[in-house]
Order: structure tokens, then sequence, then C-alpha cells
């Protein structure tokens, strides 16, 4: 299951281009998606394209919290980590929370330790960064 493809949804094309580049530079394959609907309906159809989701919290129509909620529940050998503004997120499944405004270097490293890890859908438990 595990392959080096990851999908990166954020309603920022600066920051969705700024981190892709990042990530494709560090051997990574990357699709990047604007649009949250988009996104979630093709990881939807794709469920064991991407070992990793990158999502951001904040998006129109869709919290990332909601959004990757969900797509564990199809695939619950998902890795996800969300972007949010907020420090102390709390949720009720294991994603990785970084802040949105994380650096490169930062992401590359959660991004690699995501990778190499299995996150279970029976293993509820917040665990940051």
């Amino acid at each position: 299951m595990f392959t080096k493809s990851i999908a990166i949804i954020d309603d920022d094309p600066d920051l969705l281009n700024i981190f892709g580049e990042a990530l494709k530079m560090s051997g990574y394959n990357v699709s990047s998606f604007t649009d949250p609907l988009l996104a979630y309906d093709h990881v939807k159809e794709n469920p064991n394209k991407y070992s990793l989701l990158i999502i951001d919290d904040k998006m129109p129509n869709i919290s990332g919290l909601f959004m990757g909620t969900k797509l564990l529940e199809i695939n619950p050998k998902l890795n996800v980590i969300i972007l949010s503004d907020f420090a102390n997120l709390k949720c009720n499944y294991k994603f990785n929370i970084l802040k949105k405004r994380v650096s490169i270097s930062k992401l590359i490293d959660a991004v690699n330790e995501s990778i190499s890890k299995s996150i279970s859908y029976d293993d509820k438990l917040y665990n940051p960064l």
C-alpha cells in the first residue's frame, strides 16, 4: 500500500504550489487540489492511490478534519496531516497536526515520518508533531 504518492488539498494555490514543489524535489509523487470537494471525490474513488493526505483544515464547503475523518472511514491505512491555524486542535483520530505556517523542512520531516508509519482506524489518538 505504501507508495510515495501524496495528495495535498488546500484552497491557497500559492501554498499548494510551494509545498507541492518541495515534496516533488524530495522524491514524492504529488497531486494538488484547490477544490476540496473535487479532491474528496478523487481520493474516495481512488482510496489506495495515496499513502498520505495533507489537508488544510479551513476550506470552503468542508473542513479538513471532516474530510480526513470521512476518507479514513474509506481507507483506514491512510496517513493524514492536517494543516491548521490552531495550535491546540484536537480530534478523535490519529492525525498529525501541523501549524499552517509550517516551514518546508518541518513539513518534509513530518511527511517522511508519516510515510514511514502506518496509522490504523482503531488507533484513535491525537498525535501532534
